[in-house]
Formats: structure tokens, sequence, C-alpha cells
């Protein structure tokens, strides 16, 4: 079972954001005013997944940023309500038990 932690207004409570936030996703997302999508601009892996070393380790940016947001078992997938490959916008990630085709 997911379990949603509060989503927080990333854009006005500055003292609530998680520093992993800070420090490893805010600097690569870009944002437009008519863009709902929230876009890495950072490194992609050979398939175009946005993909940053966080700590040693090479971590895929969708399941890094759905655990600052989402409690949810290892074993499940981390896809994106939207289409844009490299979208990281929380409330357009989508946590699923098993691995389908996107928007399924």
């Amino acid at each position: 079972m997911i379990k949603r932690r509060p989503l927080i207004n990333l854009l006005t409570k500055l003292e609530n954001i998680p520093k992993e936030w800070l420090n490893h996703v805010e600097p690569f997302i870009v944002r437009g005013p008519f863009l709902p999508c929230w876009v890495w601009s950072g490194a992609l892996d050979k398939n175009g997944y946005p993909i940053k070393n966080v700590d040693g380790k090479m971590m895929m940016m969708h399941r890094f940023v759905a655990r600052l947001f989402y409690d949810f078992p290892d074993e499940w997938y981390v896809t994106r309500s939207c289409n844009v490959q490299n979208c990281l916008c929380p409330s357009h990630l989508v946590i699923k038990a098993t691995k389908t085709k996107r928007n399924a």
C-alpha cells in the first residue's frame, strides 16, 4: 500500500523542502509559465531517463523524487501520468505494484 507523505508547496514553503530536493533535484529542474511538467535538464541514461550520482550511487531520478514524497515497497515501479520522459513533477509521478505500459 502506498502511503503518501504530505505534499509541500515547493514554491512558497522553503523551510519544508527536503534538503535532498534542494541539493539533487532543484538545480536541474526547468519550469515554464505554460509548462505543467518539471523537466530535468541534467544527465540522462541511454534510454533518455533522468539520472544523477547521489551519495556515490547512480540513481534514477524518478524513483529518487518519488521516495521524497511517497512510501512504497522497493519492488514497485515509478511511472508518470504525463508522457514527458524527463518530467520529475511529484504530482505527475505514479507508483504501481506491477510493471505495465505507461498510463495503463
